[in-house]
């Protein structure tokens, strides 16, 4: 059997159409089809047959339907006391079809097979849901929820068209939607995108004034940020992110023919490829090799990573390394370590990239990093086998010695065949004493480039290193023999350069990084490394960015640096230029001055914001690196630089195990300022976390010991930090206390950001604590201060949207949301995603339902693709509030959801709201003993911590329930004390709702 309810209703069983008489029998069936084998009560029935005038007889009309109904369906439609059920598979109903190749294309992994499927999902629908049935309540329950399904996988589908770059499908898949939901920006964005890959830019500029001029016309706004952005970027000529990041491939590759093709062969099958040897084998060689023949088949991009398994710093973890591909990928990473995994599995979900992993120490460091679909290939390099992997599906593809021709071809490709040919033997001679390994023969290579005498050179590594080369697995031993070779052929100044390189302890440097470890300028520096890497001891892997081979860099360090080679240079270089990066990037951070103790200054100076950002993106893997090798005083002064980079990509935790190191070097050498720094530090670090405590523990240690070397700017900075903190463990009253003595002390100060700051967080807490007036005057003078002060307009974006906040408290719904408007206009990230919950809240109060869910999707979206975990649970949790039409019980669970996410927290005032939510929500459905025990919980909650109008709002619940429950007397209670604590704080619109349910009793 065959029922339809993708378009008008109808019934099919054998090829033949089964006659459903008159439009309420075609609305009773299309609605237990919908529910797809759920029970419908009698009262939704006749709800939607009659919606708000049923007539005294609609429970017999309904039954008389049902019995109609079965003389066509038979027993396919059950009856129990909860009401009706159409008792069929899901796969006999057009819709449950539908649900079922959605979820089939989502979890194919891999856009191509995607939108196969999706394309006969979409081929299932005939037009409207229920179509030509029902009147309003039929509209708002069932077709639109059901036409939202429908346009959420078209516009999945169109993404889908893009990644496979079939971009001229697009506009006209797109076409339908467009008409239906003109306000909807998201397929806008999805056609405009696919018209400018199709190379259609006018036509896509056009669209997007066509979108701008409706949006002007219907709302009075602009298009949203992904519109403007994507308008900016075509009108810059801007492409998507595609990442090719394969190093240079190997000329003149020879050999490995089967094992390249056995990589191949994996990642076709969808496995991971791991190649493993010994060093110098050549892995690294194969995997690039094999990366650039099949790289056109991952037109998404090729991400390289050397892991630093082998070199002289530890290997890179999993966390240091997630920033830099997203960064690659384009995608901006959040702050946490968790978080910003679920991204990159995410955006690489449905994606065709080609990861290379080089160097890997072990199974858990590339374990983690490994895609969650099927869609991207990997290939892992590491000496160890890396068994670990098996359980991912990883295999091993072992790499041996070259072949004696193989060595023969790859000698022949380094110094050209005269002198090859001259004296076969000789070749020979000098592969066996290289024990074929490849990274020894191309050196050895490197150092026969201008000679004529290839017996001569033998000699000269039989006389001094060949016997090191000639032992059989001990790769480090052979392989240095030949460096040694290599680095005697070097000029003096390129000599010293050289060993002084082995002082590095990140993956790479730059001509300046370089110059100061040779004592030198950056232009010198730069025709050495030009010299060595003609010597295949050092490699440009981008331009402008220089590495060396981690044997290399091994042999560098263990076999020529000598006593006077020092790397303070390179440390000052670091110290300085993160601390002239720092104000730029992080404004509001100040980091203790510098003294006479501190080294002399050498660093570089940036023009301006986007300057500093490049600087660190490119270095702040190798400022990690500095600080593992640091001492001392040197050592807690890099890492105070990382306080002010704590949001651009470096991990709390990270940060945390440094700032201890630091801390304990500080101790033993009895430096109170660096103990200091290294308590704020470790405080600042803690917040991010979430670690309120012990954050407030480690602000304490800092502000006293701020005071004792005479930096009172920083004692007021923790003491600031100590005013928050106390805040987000819900003693709001210890925190407006100590708030108002804070302001006192920045106010001895002349006008500052940092009071301005102070003003606004106390405005925060004012508004928490029911005390709205108090923290407008605040925030006003706040405002005040900064436009004053003259600061960019960056600030502009969090001030209005608390002014929303406060307005909304008060009531004021109309300036509520032209200050949320002004602050979505003006805000990114996780300040908009907050922005939207509010301004979702703010349109709910004023009746405008549909507005407000639009509002609360799209901030749950914003946080989402950010990674915000505590701004998508508050979007989550304001959906479920406002938007009536989503199911009852998945409202309740989007809650309970977000409250036990709370548990692991410190958010008293997000806590306590969620549970009033909670209880209005099971209030309205029917559940009133949950609906109680709730609304006590939030007011038991809000009287502990001072939560004045939260602690009104479940007043206010409770005397609905006891309504409800036929106690009137209780209800007014409850709803007189709702209504003096509103009266009491200004709250107008709460007042009013006390006020409506006293007017009931």
């Amino acid at each position: 059997m065959d029922i339809r309810v993708l378009g008008p209703v109808e019934v099919r069983q054998g090829g033949a159409d089964l006659a459903i008489e008159g439009a309420q029998q075609q609305c009773v069936l299309g609605l237990l089809a919908v529910h797809l084998g759920a029970y419908v009560p009698v009262d939704r029935l006749i709800e939607a047959l009659w919606e708000d005038d049923p007539p005294k007889t609609a429970k017999t009309i309904v039954q008389l339907k049902v019995s109609q109904l079965r003389k066509t369906l038979g027993d396919r439609i059950a009856t129990t006391t909860a009401g009706y059920a159409l008792a069929v598979p899901a796969d006999d109903i057009d819709l449950g079809r539908f649900r079922g190749l959605v979820a089939e294309g989502r979890a194919a992994g891999r856009p191509d097979k995607a939108v196969v499927v999706w394309e006969r999902a979409l081929g299932l629908w005939r037009g409207q849901p229920l179509q030509g049935l029902g009147a309003t309540w039929v509209e708002q329950r069932v077709r639109v929820p059901l036409l939202r399904e429908r346009w959420d996988l078209v516009e999945e589908h169109a993404a889908a068209l893009i990644e496979l770059g079939r971009h001229r499908e697009v506009p006209a898949l797109l076409q339908e939607l467009r008409n239906e939901e003109p306000l909807r920006e998201t397929p806008h964005a999805l056609a405009m995108t696919a018209l400018w890959h199709d190379g259609r830019t006018a036509e896509a500029l056009e669209l997007f004034h066509a979108v701008q001029r409706l949006l002007a016309g219907e709302l009075g706004v602009d298009p949203g940020p992904r519109l403007r952005d994507l308008h900016q970027r075509i009108v810059e000529g801007h492409r998507p992110v595609v990442p090719r990041q394969l190093p240079r491939d190997v000329a003149g590759f020879v050999g490995r023919r089967a094992e390249a093709e056995h990589v191949r062969r994996l990642l076709c099958d969808g496995r991971v490829a791991v190649v493993t040897g010994a060093a110098g084998i050549g892995k690294s060689a194969l995997a690039v090799h094999v990366g650039h023949q099949i790289a056109d088949d991952f037109p998404d991009g090729q991400l390289y990573v050397d892991l630093g398994g082998y070199g002289q710093g530890a290997p890179l973890p999993p966390e240091r390394v997630l920033p830099r591909l997203l960064g690659a990928l384009g995608v901006p990473a959040p702050g946490g370590a968790a978080e910003q995994l679920d991204v990159y599995r995410s955006t690489l979900a449905t994606r065709r990239v080609l990861l290379v992993l080089d160097n890997a120490a072990g199974a858990e460091q590339v374990r983690p990093l490994l895609p969650g679909g099927s869609s991207c290939a990997v290939i892992v390099t590491s000496r160890d086998a890396l068994r670990g992997l098996a359980l991912q599906g990883a295999q091993s593809v072992r790499l041996a010695t070259l072949t004696p021709q193989e060595s023969r071809d790859l000698l022949t490709d380094l110094v050209g065949p005269d002198l090859v040919e001259a004296d076969p033997v000789a070749v020979a001679e000098l592969a066996a004493l290289c024990g074929h390994l490849p990274l020894a023969l191309a050196i050895a290579g490197a150092n026969l480039i201008g000679r004529a005498d290839l017996r001569e050179y033998i000699k000269e590594l039989h006389a001094d290193r060949l016997s090191t080369l000639a032992v059989e697995g001990d790769a480090q031993a052979t392989v240095a023999a030949a460096f040694a070779g290599s680095y005697a052929a070097l000029a003096p100044d390129a000599q010293l350069l050289f060993r002084r390189l082995g002082l590095v302890p990140g993956c790479d440097f730059t001509a300046a990084s370089a110059a100061r470890l040779a004592g030198t300028d950056p232009a010198t520096a730069k025709r050495l490394l030009s010299r060595l890497a003609s010597a295949h001891l050092v490699e440009e892997h981008v331009p402008g960015r220089y590495r060396l081979h981690d044997l290399v860099c091994l042999y560098a360090r263990e076999h020529c640096t000598v006593g006077d080679d020092d790397p303070a240079g390179l440390h000052a270089y670091y110290l300085h230029t993160a601390r002239a990066a720092a104000p730029l990037l992080a404004p509001s951070i100040d980091l203790l001055p510098l003294s006479a103790d501190d080294a002399p200054y050498d660093g570089e100076e940036f023009a301006g914001v986007e300057a500093a950002e490049s600087w660190l993106q490119a270095e702040q893997h190798n400022l990690l690196a500095v600080i593992d090798h640091a001492r001392d005083r040197m050592l807690w002064r890099l890492v105070e630089t990382l306080r002010a980079f704590m949001y651009a990509g470096y991990q709390p935790e990270a940060i945390i195990t440094l700032a201890r190191r630091a801390l304990a070097a500080a101790e033993r050498a009895g430096d109170r300022a660096g103990q200091a720094s290294m308590h704020h530090t470790l405080a600042n670090a803690k917040f991010v976390l979430n670690e309120p405590r012990s954050a407030i523990h480690h602000s304490e240690i800092a502000s006293d010991l701020y005071t004792e070397v005479g930096w009172h700017t920083g004692t007021l900075l923790t003491l600031t930090n100590l005013v928050v903190l106390s805040a987000s463990l819900g003693d709001f009253q210890e925190s407006v206390a100590n708030h108002e003595r804070v302001i006192k002390m920045w106010e001895a100060f002349e006008p500052s950001a940092k009071l301005a700051a102070t003003l606004e967080n106390y405005a925060i807490k004012l508004v928490w604590a029911g005390r709205a007036e108090e923290a407008l005057r605040r925030q006003l003078r706040a405002i005040r201060i900064r436009e004053a002060l003259g600061e960019p307009p960056v600030w502009k974006a969090r001030a209005y949207s608390i002014i929303g906040d406060i307005q909304l408290a008060l009531g004021d719904l109309g300036a509520a949301v032209d200050a949320f408007e002004e602050g979505m206009t003006l805000a990114k990230g996780g300040q908009l995603a907050g922005t939207l919950s509010s301004a979702a809240m703010a349109h709910h109060m004023g009746g405008d339902g549909a507005r407000a869910a639009e509002l609360a999707a799209r901030a749950i979206q914003v946080a989402r693709a950010r990674g915000l975990g505590s701004e998508y649970d508050e979007a989550r949790s304001t959906l479920a509030r406002v938007d009536d039409s989503l199911p009852f019980d998945e409202r309740v669970g989007m809650l309970h959801d977000v409250l036990a996410s709370y548990q692991d927290r410190t958010y008293p005032y997000l806590d306590v709201r969620a549970r009033v939510w909670l209880a209005e929500v099971l209030l309205d459905g029917g559940r009133w003993d949950e609906a109680a025990a709730a609304a006590e919980q939030a007011f038991d909650s809000a009287v502990r911590y001072g939560l004045r109008r939260l602690e009104g709002q479940a007043l206010t619940v409770q005397a609905k329930l006891h309504l409800r429950k036929g106690s009137p007397d209780a209800g007014r209670e409850y709803a007189e004390k709702a209504a003096e604590v509103h009266r009491e704080f200004g709250h107008r619109l709460d007042e009013a709702a006390a006020l409506a349910v006293l007017d009931q009793t």
